[in-house]
């Protein structure tokens, strides 16, 4: 009987959790976001050009590049959040980095990009769209929010921008449900976004920002992906207050330190 309830427990704890995680995680990982209102690039054609890029045979995938009046002072390649349609977000980049060329791409199966999202597709995407932007721009600055931050370490791993930064970042998928109560096993998520493997193998300067306040991501998440990063890499790392998830983005500390960074 006792070993029946030690069964009985184990299967509540890990079986369940695991099974619901493994039927449910495309649908919790990925939300893919439509914004469908875009007369900004109608009405300023010159400063807001859209993209169009093919990732592989029949697939194509949207993008977005803002171009400030004057010149711009450095680039910025952005990879959104799972619930951000990253193209339509420019218009408030624009205005908070009005100098700075501001380029963004929407994930497979967000806004009016064609295929369906997974971690492999966001990160093959990921280093043809940055070696697209080297090509046709110059070397970005690599922006990463939230889950784009894993798609951000993974491109400048195998890349070399001018200078990484990581807003919201998290240490993995698993790591995120065993924060949220739902203990699974590394073997049933199939989306991993595991950034805690890769951040030590980031070679090009970097900084990281984040919020105690986060809601979502407990705060010992990045302060491991602060101590795994390579000696000399990690230029800056500051833990915020009073911003949660959503908000620490476009706070306006965090707006100060990026701009600081691309104005070098």
């Amino acid at each position: 009987m006792v070993v029946e309830f030690i069964v009985l427990g184990l299967v509540l704890l890990f079986g369940i959790p695991s099974l619901l995680v493994y039927l449910l995680q495309h649908k919790i990982i990925f939300s893919p976001y439509h914004h469908k209102r875009r007369g900004l690039f109608k009405a300023y054609p010159k400063r807001y050009r859209p993209l169009e890029f093919q990732v592989e045979k029949g697939i194509f995938i949207e993008g977005v590049v803002y171009e400030p009046e004057d010149g711009a002072n450095a680039t910025i390649l952005y990879f959104g959040g799972r619930e951000q349609d990253s193209v339509t977000l420019i218009g408030k980049f624009s205005l908070h980095y009005p100098d700075t060329r501001i380029i963004a791409f929407n994930y497979r199966g967000y806004g009016m990009s064609g295929g369906k999202p997974s971690e492999a597709a966001y990160h093959g995407d990921a280093l043809k769209i940055y070696d697209h932007v080297v090509e046709h721009f110059e070397v970005p600055v690599v922006l990463g929010y939230s889950l784009g931050s894993n798609v951000a370490v993974h491109v400048s791993v195998r890349r070399e921008p001018k200078y990484l930064i990581l807003v919201a970042a998290f240490e993995s998928v698993a790591a995120l449900s065993r924060s949220k109560k739902m203990p699974v096993p590394n073997f049933v998520v199939k989306h991993r976004f595991a950034t805690i493997n890769e951040i030590d193998k980031v070679s090009v300067p970097f900084s990281m920002f984040v919020t105690v306040d986060d809601g979502f991501v407990p705060i010992k998440q990045p302060r491991k992906l602060k101590a795994r990063a390579k000696d000399g890499m990690l230029i800056d790392y500051k833990e915020f207050q009073g911003y949660n998830h959503a908000q620490l983005l476009f706070s306006d500390e965090v707006i100060d330190a990026i701009t600081a960074i691309i104005s070098k």
